[in-house]
């Protein structure tokens, strides 16, 4: 059915509404990971925040995606070491690896319940042409000392013998990212934030946040939408949308958890442009996710799942001939991205008491972005403002040009080329 597994997990319980007109130090439009994660950060620093988000935390992109806490995401590292160079690329990385750092620190010393699963990363080979960009993705890893282990037989490792191999590292995890975004909530009223769910920010003006129910004025604006800051006049030209859908499967036997891992569960995508990714949760249930030529630029959300259900089944029977899988859950989910797969960052033009956050392609960026977005304001940081300012040079890496010259997944994009 297209209805998102998480949601089945825990009634978001949204808290009150915006009733009045407020002041306040911060403000923050969206109650995501970016926008929960500025707002940790600035609590911490004691400074006065208030969070709105139009639905309930973890209703957007945040808490509908695979959960996959990895800084690999839509753009590895090899991508970034070919595009910038050794020392831009790392610096990069380690911006990302910091948001990978900040929702494992929440998950434990908080005490927040969200299928922490910790498990190493597996980036497989479909072929011999996609086991080169693995081999590069192990070689960037080294160059730049990261641990890597580089796998041309997966005996033992995964049960298929369909991958021509894979390079793996450890640090990574699966959560459940709905779950995380809810604990955070709470966790952060308790702290002290006021956050104010079912509340739209419907214009903001100078300092102003109009909602439905009341304004909010503050000095600083901090704007976590994603794929929805276009809708309030923004970076219409720089932040689009890709549809992805997952499936979740009913619960695993035992004998069918061995057959895909071996030894141990892994979280795993491959080499294909439009690639698959699964992992195990802590229920024994197949996750596995990825994209649909047909749907990727799709102005609306595809409710019709079933041909991606199709694909679903089909791939992992393809791979795993005795496993049937069967899948009680399918759903589609939007992102925000940019032309080159970084994100966007920086200050409204034209009023210098609005910041965007947008087009994080995976959750440790979302915190890692957020974070940062509080420090400008707490530090003065500001060492990533021309790394990803929307006014950049984009340097479009060898992923997006594939993606590109894919005829059929160009003709279908929607009108995507008028953004480069």
């Amino acid at each position: 059915m297209s209805k998102v597994y998480w949601y089945s997990q825990k009634d978001s319980q949204s808290g009150e509404s915006l009733s009045n007109d407020i002041k306040t130090k911060v403000a923050i439009i969206g109650g995501g990971m970016a926008g929960l994660s500025c707002a940790q950060k600035l609590n911490e620093a004691g400074i006065q925040v208030v969070l709105i988000e139009r639905d309930f935390c973890g209703s957007g992109a945040s808490g509908k995606t695979s959960g996959f806490i990895t800084p690999d995401s839509e753009i590895e590292l090899s991508s970034l070491l070919d595009s910038y160079g050794a020392k831009k690329a790392k610096r990069i990385w380690e911006f990302v690896l910091s948001g990978v750092g900040i929702i494992r620190k929440n998950i434990i010393s908080r005490g927040i319940s969200c299928d922490y699963q910790v498990q190493d990363s597996l980036f497989i080979a479909n072929n011999s042409r996609g086991f080169k960009h693995v081999k590069e993705e192990h070689e960037a890893r080294k160059q730049l000392g990261y641990s890597s282990t580089l796998h041309d037989s997966l005996i033992g490792i995964i049960g298929s013998t369909k991958y021509a191999g894979a390079v793996r590292y450890p640090e990574t995890f699966g959560i459940n990212s709905y779950l995380y975004c809810l604990g955070m909530r709470d966790k952060l009223r308790e702290s002290g934030v006021t956050i104010y769910e079912k509340t739209a920010a419907l214009q903001i003006d100078a300092n102003i946040i109009f909602t439905p129910g009341g304004k909010i004025t503050a000095d600083h604006i901090i704007v976590c939408a994603d794929r929805f800051i276009p809708d309030l006049g923004a970076l219409k030209k720089e932040i689009y949308h890709v549809q992805t859908f997952l499936g979740i499967s009913q619960p695993l036997e035992p004998d069918q958890i061995k057959e895909i891992f071996p030894a141990e569960p892994m979280m795993v995508w491959d080499t294909d442009l439009v690639y698959n990714y699964f992992r195990l949760t802590g229920d024994n249930r197949l996750l596995i996710g990825g994209g649909d030529v047909l749907y990727t630029y799709a102005q609306n959300i595809t409710e019709n799942t079933a041909r991606f259900e199709k694909r679903l089944k089909n791939y992992i029977e393809k791979k795993y001939p005795n496993i049937k899988l069967e899948l009680e859950y399918v759903w589609p989910g939007m992102l925000g991205v940019s032309k080159d797969l970084l994100p966007i960052m920086g200050p409204d033009k034209s009023n210098n008491a609005v910041y965007y956050v947008g087009a994080a392609s995976g959750l440790p960026w979302a915190a890692a972005m957020g974070s940062y977005a509080a420090d400008r304001i707490i530090n003065g940081r500001s060492e990533f403002d021309l790394d990803f300012s929307p006014d950049r040079h984009f340097i479009i890496g060898s992923r997006i040009q594939s993606l590109l010259s894919t005829p059929l997944t160009y003709a279908v994009s929607n009108g995507i080329a008028k953004y480069f």
